[in-house]
Parts: C-alpha cells; sequence; structure tokens
C-alpha cells in the first residue's frame, strides 16, 4: 500500500521552491526594513503581501530625486532607481505624485531634478503636482532642465529655500547635437530664511549624448 502512495500521482509533483513570505511575518519585517529604497521599491513589486509590508514601514532617507516628463514617458528616478509611469496625463501624473509624497513625506530633499521635453508636459506636470502636493519642497540644490526657455516651472511654488538654483536649457541642433545654457546661481549669504547674496555663472557648451551631461 506504501508503494502504490509513493508511485500515485499526487507525489509526482515537484515541492515549490521556499518563498520570503514563508518567513515569519515579524522576520519578514526585518528584511524589508534593512533595505534601502530602491531595493525595497523592486521587493515590493514581488507580491502584494511584500508591497504591504513595505508600504507599512517608514520610508528610508531619500536625498535625491530626478524627474522626467516629456511626450515619449515620465520617469522618476529615486537614488538612481528609475519608475516609469508611460505617457503623461493625469492618470499616470496622479501615480507619479502618489510615489512622490510617500517617498518624501517631510517635503525635504537634497536635490531635486526635473526636466521637461516640451511644453505641453511640462504645463501638465505643473497643474497635477500643484494640486497634489501641499506645500513647497524644502531643497539645498534644485535643477531644471527645458527645451522650451518660455517655459516656467514656477520654481517659488514647486521649491522653497533652495540655496543653489540651476537652469538648464536645451536646444537641439543637427547631427544630434545639443546646445545648452547653463545658468548657476548659489547663494551665499542669508538673513533669517531668506537668501540675500547669491553667486551667478553663465557658460554654454555644446554636447553630443545630453544624457551624459544632465
Amino acid at each position: 500500500m506504501n508503494s502504490k502512495l509513493e508511485n500515485s500521482p499526487m507525489n509526482s509533483f515537484p515541492k515549490p521552491p521556499p518563498n520570503l513570505c514563508d518567513l515569519p511575518v515579524e522576520i519578514v519585517e526585518m528584511i524589508v526594513k534593512n533595505l534601502d529604497l530602491p531595493r525595497r521599491v523592486i521587493v515590493g513589486r514581488v507580491c502584494k503581501t511584500l508591497l504591504g509590508i513595505a508600504n507599512q514601514l517608514e520610508s528610508p532617507r531619500v536625498n535625491d530625486i530626478k524627474i522626467t516628463v516629456g511626450s515619449e514617458g515620465c520617469e522618476m528616478k529615486i537614488e538612481g532607481y528609475p519608475i516609469k509611469y508611460g505617457k503623461p496625463d493625469e492618470e499616470s501624473l496622479d501615480k507619479m505624485m502618489n510615489d512622490l509624497v510617500t517617498f518624501v513625506p517631510d517635503f525635504q530633499l537634497n536635490t531635486v531634478s526635473f526636466r521637461f521635453n516640451d511644453s505641453p508636459s511640462q504645463k501638465l506636470f505643473r497643474s497635477q503636482y500643484l494640486k497634489r502636493v501641499s506645500q513647497p519642497m524644502k531643497v539645498q540644490k534644485l535643477v531644471i532642465k527645458m527645451f522650451n526657455k518660455n517655459d516656467h516651472i514656477m520654481e517659488k511654488e514647486i521649491v522653497n529655500s533652495s540655496r543653489i538654483i540651476e537652469y538648464r536649457f536645451l536646444e537641439k541642433l543637427e547631427d544630434d547635437f545639443i546646445k545648452l545654457k547653463v545658468v548657476h546661481l548659489e547663494c551665499v549669504e542669508r538673513i533669517g530664511t531668506r537668501w540675500i547674496t547669491c553667486l551667478k555663472d553663465v557658460y554654454h557648451t555644446n554636447v553630443r549624448d545630453v544624457q551624459d551631461f544632465v
């Protein structure tokens, strides 16, 4: 009788491989808590159980965010880890804002960078941002990259008390070259919360691969 059971179809299936969720919840929480933000995002995308554990933990400190918005798609890099949101529309930008306020609940950052590849995307982003983010972020360095000099991001609405502001105006040339104008403002003296002295530096250059530079 034992031999029949051993040879039955029920015993022919291999056992499933060990799973992280097979561990006690307390141990899984300890593992996820010790991950940096990019790895925590990756783990959260494995299954709903791990996503729930990752979301209920206090977010690790974020120091650098880079946001790119254009007709080809939207992306936010958290500490160098890219999160893609698809074409720029209200739904995709709403998801981006959900992540932004989750990763930066205190609205304080070391560096934030915005890149806008066209005017319609820039205007839609600004509209969604002001709807969703309740207050300007406090950042040490703000970088704004745009192809249209007439676009205005209203940086005082989006960030507050930046010590360094850098505008990078981009213009497409022939042979895949990009004409780049950089306006670098660095504040060196303040009274209370207001900067009163800033140093300004302006320079121009041409680059073939704009990603390498910006």
